[in-house]
Parts: structure tokens; sequence; C-alpha cells
């Protein structure tokens, strides 16, 4: 679910079942010909896919970072700081959705779940491994509770 699907109303209904919100980021320049950010936002939409439709009516899915210039500490500290205060206001988990692949050196600490396609050495494979992915998260967070 996107988050323009919510209005006050339904958020307030919706809210106990939307326990996992989304941060894309597509990881885009300014040095991007028109046909090239075409290409990151369709890849983003590929990736956003895997997860927005498997479990839908749990994931709430938030603006992207589009423009990000390649600074990946920068990056990461912002998405970081996001997850922090999305986590605080609400939801108890949060997956970061890159279109490129997120540099093995940078990591996301506050996100529970690092989605790119490093995950797998194939688009293909890629579909399983995230959905697997997810319950792990699920599931450990919930044992941890236990």
């Amino acid at each position: 679910m996107k988050f323009s699907d919510l209005d006050e109303a339904q958020w307030e209904e919706l809210k106990p079942y939307l326990d996992t919100c989304i941060i894309p980021v597509t990881g885009l320049d300014g040095d991007s010909a028109p046909w090239q950010a075409v290409q990151g936002l369709e890849r983003l939409r590929d990736m956003l896919d895997l997860v927005e439709q498997p479990f839908r009516g749990r994931v709430v899915t938030y603006p992207a970072l589009h423009y990000t210039a390649g600074d990946w500490p920068h990056i990461a500290a912002t998405v970081d700081k996001l997850s922090r205060q999305l986590k605080q206001a609400h939801f108890p988990y949060v997956i970061v959705v890159s279109a490129l692949p997120w540099p093995k050196h940078v990591s996301c600490s506050v996100a529970d779940l690092l989605i790119d396609e490093n995950m797998v050495e194939s688009f293909e494979q890629l579909s399983h491994a995230v959905q697997e992915k997810v319950r792990q998260m699920w599931n450990k967070k919930l044992t941890e509770v236990e």
C-alpha cells in the first residue's frame, strides 16, 4: 500500500495491521539522461513489487529517496535517521529497497532489512529470496519478544 492511499480515517482503522514501512531508494544523480532516470524508476518499481505484492495489507511504502548523487554514507545516514523516526512514530519494521546495488561496506544499522540486487545472483531468484528474508525478519522479531 502506498502512503498516499491512506487518509486519516483509513490509517486509524488499518494501523494495527500495517506494521512494516518500506523506504525506497532510487539512487539517481543529476547526471542522468531522462531515459536513464526512467530505467532507475522502473528498476525500483520492479524491486518494490517483490515486497508490496506478496505482503499487501501489512506494508506501507513511503516516498522514495530519488536523488542521492552516489554518496552512499550520506544515503545510509539519511535512511537510518528516517528509519529511527518511522519506528518511533509507529512501524516496528522498516525495509529499505534500493534500485541500485547497495555497497557492502555501507550499512543501514537501524533498518531491519535491506533489499537490493546483492541478495542473489539473478533477478529471477530475487523474488523467493525477498519473501524468505521478510518472513525471517518478522519471525526474528517475534522470537526476540518471547
